[in-house]
């Protein structure tokens, strides 16, 4: 199973692993700086797909911080990229965003 993986991996088409660039997020006062601490562990996919409110944004950065190993975000840096996520990924930004569409 693991050779098959391997396989397929090795076999993903170019255009797969193209490199993102902040233009895919949202023009606006954070942009770089999200998509910069983001992108350093993810792709923007898994931001744009997201609808949090501000709170939820925040305490995302503790869980990235404590499980999963992102180097902290503190300060002014933080206040910066958790008020672009909410402004922009929030959600009121896109009320569809991050639910289930098969679900009432």
């Amino acid at each position: 199973m693991r050779a098959l993986l391997l396989a397929l991996a090795l076999a993903a088409p170019a255009w797969a692993a193209e490199p993102e660039e902040p233009s895919v997020l949202p023009a606006g006062p954070g942009q770089e700086e999200t998509f910069y601490a983001c992108t350093a562990c993810h792709s923007t996919a898994i931001i744009r797909r997201s609808a949090f409110d501000r709170a939820r944004w925040d305490g995302l950065m503790d869980w990235m911080t404590e499980v999963q190993g992102m180097p902290k975000l503190e300060g002014e840096e933080r206040r910066v990229i958790v008020d672009y996520l909410a402004q922009h990924f929030g959600p009121r930004a896109n009320p569809a965003r991050g639910r289930n569409p098969f679900l009432p």
